[in-house]
Protein backbone atom coordinates (compact mmCIF):
# COMPACT_ATOMS: atom_id res chain seq x y z
CA UNK A 1 0.00 0.00 0.00
CA UNK A 2 1.40 3.41 -0.97
CA UNK A 3 1.03 5.65 2.19
CA UNK A 4 3.36 8.37 0.99
CA UNK A 5 6.22 9.67 -1.99
CA UNK A 6 8.92 7.41 -0.32
CA UNK A 7 6.23 4.46 -1.09
CA UNK A 8 5.17 5.89 -4.49
CA UNK A 9 8.84 6.57 -5.94
CA UNK A 10 9.54 3.17 -4.82
CA UNK A 11 6.60 1.44 -5.63
CA UNK A 12 6.88 3.24 -9.40
CA UNK A 13 10.65 2.15 -9.59
CA UNK A 14 9.52 -1.42 -9.50
CA UNK A 15 7.18 -1.30 -11.96
CA UNK A 16 9.45 0.44 -14.29
CA UNK A 17 12.36 -2.22 -13.84
CA UNK A 18 11.45 -4.71 -16.04
CA UNK A 19 12.26 -4.60 -19.68
CA UNK A 20 9.87 -2.43 -21.44
CA UNK A 21 8.97 -3.34 -25.39
CA UNK A 22 10.70 -0.46 -27.85
CA UNK A 23 7.28 -0.16 -28.98
CA UNK A 24 5.90 1.39 -25.78
CA UNK A 25 6.54 5.07 -26.29
CA UNK A 26 3.80 6.90 -23.71
CA UNK A 27 2.95 5.70 -19.73
CA UNK A 28 0.10 6.40 -18.05
CA UNK A 29 -0.94 5.77 -14.42
CA UNK A 30 -4.45 5.83 -13.78
CA UNK A 31 -6.24 6.24 -10.79
CA UNK A 32 -9.68 4.37 -9.55
CA UNK A 33 -11.62 5.52 -6.38
CA UNK A 34 -12.99 3.96 -3.67
CA UNK A 35 -11.19 2.20 -2.57
CA UNK A 36 -7.86 4.65 -4.38
CA UNK A 37 -6.05 1.85 -6.34
CA UNK A 38 -2.87 2.64 -8.98
CA UNK A 39 -1.71 1.07 -12.45
CA UNK A 40 0.59 1.72 -14.61
CA UNK A 41 0.44 1.10 -18.35
CA UNK A 42 2.28 2.05 -21.25
CA UNK A 43 0.89 2.82 -24.50
CA UNK A 44 2.90 2.54 -28.36
CA UNK A 45 0.89 5.82 -29.40
CA UNK A 46 0.68 8.99 -28.04
CA UNK A 47 -1.50 12.09 -29.10
CA UNK A 48 -1.85 14.86 -27.81
CA UNK A 49 -4.67 16.12 -29.21
CA UNK A 50 -6.73 12.46 -28.38
CA UNK A 51 -6.36 11.39 -24.77
CA UNK A 52 -7.49 7.98 -25.60
CA UNK A 53 -3.81 7.00 -26.38
CA UNK A 54 -3.56 6.44 -22.47
CA UNK A 55 -6.54 3.93 -23.03
CA UNK A 56 -4.00 1.25 -25.04
CA UNK A 57 -2.84 -1.11 -22.63
CA UNK A 58 0.24 -1.98 -25.01
CA UNK A 59 2.54 -2.70 -21.66
CA UNK A 60 1.93 -4.14 -18.17
CA UNK A 61 3.43 -4.52 -15.51
CA UNK A 62 3.35 -8.28 -13.82
CA UNK A 63 1.75 -6.81 -10.47
CA UNK A 64 -0.76 -4.10 -12.20
CA UNK A 65 -2.22 -2.53 -9.64
CA UNK A 66 -1.46 -1.50 -5.76
CA UNK A 67 -4.07 0.27 -3.39
CA UNK A 68 -3.34 4.07 -2.03
CA UNK A 69 -4.10 4.75 1.22
CA UNK A 70 -7.06 7.05 2.05
CA UNK A 71 -5.62 8.85 5.08
CA UNK A 72 -2.79 9.95 2.35
CA UNK A 73 -5.20 11.58 0.42
CA UNK A 74 -8.68 12.10 2.12
CA UNK A 75 -11.94 11.85 1.13
CA UNK A 76 -11.73 14.54 -1.87
CA UNK A 77 -10.54 13.10 -5.37
CA UNK A 78 -9.35 16.46 -6.50
CA UNK A 79 -6.98 16.27 -4.05
CA UNK A 80 -6.09 12.87 -4.74
CA UNK A 81 -5.05 13.36 -8.09
CA UNK A 82 -3.11 16.32 -7.41
CA UNK A 83 -1.17 14.43 -4.85
CA UNK A 84 -0.74 11.73 -7.44
CA UNK A 85 0.63 14.09 -9.85
CA UNK A 86 2.85 16.03 -7.43
CA UNK A 87 4.22 12.60 -6.60
CA UNK A 88 4.61 11.84 -10.33
CA UNK A 89 6.46 14.66 -10.78
CA UNK A 90 8.94 13.99 -8.49
CA UNK A 91 10.04 11.15 -9.50
CA UNK A 92 10.83 11.72 -12.77
CA UNK A 93 12.93 14.34 -11.71
CA UNK A 94 14.45 11.79 -9.36
CA UNK A 95 17.61 9.99 -9.85
CA UNK A 96 16.09 6.79 -9.39
CA UNK A 97 17.16 3.89 -11.70
CA UNK A 98 14.45 3.68 -13.49
CA UNK A 99 13.12 7.06 -14.06
CA UNK A 100 15.63 7.27 -17.11
CA UNK A 101 12.25 4.83 -19.02
CA UNK A 102 9.78 7.84 -18.44
CA UNK A 103 12.26 10.44 -19.56
CA UNK A 104 12.68 8.97 -22.76
CA UNK A 105 9.26 8.13 -23.17
CA UNK A 106 7.36 10.95 -25.34
CA UNK A 107 4.72 10.98 -23.14
CA UNK A 108 4.02 10.50 -19.00
CA UNK A 109 0.58 11.18 -17.92
CA UNK A 110 -1.86 10.78 -14.41
CA UNK A 111 -5.48 10.36 -14.82
CA UNK A 112 -8.77 9.23 -13.34
CA UNK A 113 -9.72 5.95 -15.54
CA UNK A 114 -12.71 7.96 -16.79
CA UNK A 115 -11.56 11.85 -16.24
CA UNK A 116 -8.86 13.92 -18.10
CA UNK A 117 -5.06 13.23 -18.04
CA UNK A 118 -2.21 15.41 -16.69
CA UNK A 119 0.73 15.18 -18.61
CA UNK A 120 4.13 14.77 -16.70
CA UNK A 121 6.21 15.09 -19.69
Amino acid sequence: MIQNELDFSIWLDSQLSVEIPAHVIAFNINVYESPFVIEIVGSNEFDTEDEDWACNEDWIPTTRSIEVSNDLFGKSWEVAEQKIVNMARGYIKSNYVNASKLKRAKAFAVGFVDGNLNLIK
